[in-house]
């Protein structure tokens, strides 16, 4: 009588004792070493990732693996996985029977050994409320990269998401669990979700939780700015441009425009007030001195004439003092030049002057 293979059901929802029942009485019947070392695979990654236990499962069949099993591809990739079962001093055997030496049996379980100290860094991680029960989802893609989703019941709510994480990895190691078109369906690791009456822990949650609080701080502190400009503020602080949403890219704009507008009319506002103080400093320090071009009077009907007008007004004062110091030189000027000439005598044209007269008073009449 043929025995059917295990399904991916059975291995991750049957009770422990039905479960290994079936495993044996698959290895009986078939020495399927290949198979039957996946079978007891995923039943030690259910035990990491549940609360019930499965620790150890098979352990007869095991041993039978490990010292009567036909050495196998499989059976040498996952046999770190089953050194618990055996002690120190038997492991030694064992490396021998299915590897040539130490160095080919760590230079072959490189990848595996790292997986299988995942299995033994269980999380600390305690929740502030207690549930009767957890289910594990997790998203994978199948080897033609189509996504897919799987529940495992009974969740160990102890594991951080990252553990969590690096168990379900294993998974895409295993070629045993395929769909009904005979395709791997594990073959690469999304993401997952632990869930009660509440959601214990979610990549895809977190994300959205920080993209979120990103999209509230930038509304808070765009909102600063429009009501006080002299704040500073720099957008970009703590903040990852790639990660951010359309909408949140939106609101960076604006406020970026909004402490650009604001910073030009400060500036606007200063260089006035700085030009207002320049002006009144520079009258403050320059002397005043009478324009000139304010004497000349304007021609009647000129559009500067009131202009002109008062600007001669405030300057009459000045006017004076400078007509009068004028007049005062012009009439030193002509003492002077009598003077120099009464020293020098009469000119030629006065005693021509002076001789006609006298000859006018001899003539008779």
């Amino acid at each position: 009588m043929e025995v059917k293979q295990l399904t991916q059901r059975q291995l991750f929802t049957m009770k422990r004792k039905g479960l290994e029942t079936k495993v044996k009485k698959f290895w009986d019947a078939t020495r399927n070493a290949d198979l039957v070392v996946e079978y007891i695979v995923a039943i030690i990654l259910r035990n990491a990732l549940v609360v019930s236990d499965f620790s150890l499962p098979c352990q007869e069949v095991v041993r039978e693996l490990l010292f009567q099993g036909e050495p196998s591809d499989t059976l040498r990739k996952f046999c770190p996985f089953l050194k618990d079962y055996v002690e120190d001093h038997e492991w030694h055997s064992v490396i021998k029977r299915l590897f040539k030496n130490e160095t080919a049996y760590f230079k072959a379980t490189k990848t595996m050994r790292l997986y299988e100290s995942y299995l033994k860094n269980k999380g600390k991680a305690i929740n502030a409320k207690k549930y009767d029960s957890y289910t594990l989802i997790s998203i994978f893609e199948d080897a033609n990269g189509k996504k897919h989703t799987w529940r495992l019941r009974d969740g160990d709510s102890s594991n951080t998401p990252e553990e969590t994480k690096r168990i379900l990895r294993i998974l895409t190691t295993m070629t045993i669990f395929r769909n009904t078109a005979d395709v791997r369906r594990f073959a690469k690791f999304i993401d997952c979700d632990l869930k009660g009456t509440t959601t214990i822990f979610s990549t895809r949650t977190e994300k959205k939780q920080e993209q979120e609080k990103s999209a509230q701080n930038l509304t808070v502190e765009t909102e600063k700015t429009s009501a006080d400009s002299n704040d500073p503020i720099h957008l970009f602080e703590g903040f990852d441009l790639y990660s951010l949403t359309k909408g949140e890219l939106v609101v960076l704009i604006e406020g970026i425009l909004n402490e650009a507008k604001a910073a030009i009319g400060m500036e606007d506002v200063i260089d006035e007030r700085t030009e207002n103080s320049e002006e009144l400093s520079s009258e403050k320090r320059t002397p005043h001195k009478p324009n000139i071009d304010a004497r000349i009077v304007p021609e009647e009907g000129s559009d500067s004439a009131s202009c002109s007008t008062k600007r001669m007004a405030s300057q009459i004062p000045d006017l004076v003092t400078v007509g009068a110091a004028l007049e005062e030189n012009e009439k030193e000027t002509s003492e002077n030049k009598i003077g120099q000439k009464n020293n020098n005598g009469p000119t030629k044209e006065q005693r021509k002057l002076l001789r006609n007269f006298n000859q006018g008073k001899k003539k008779p009449r």
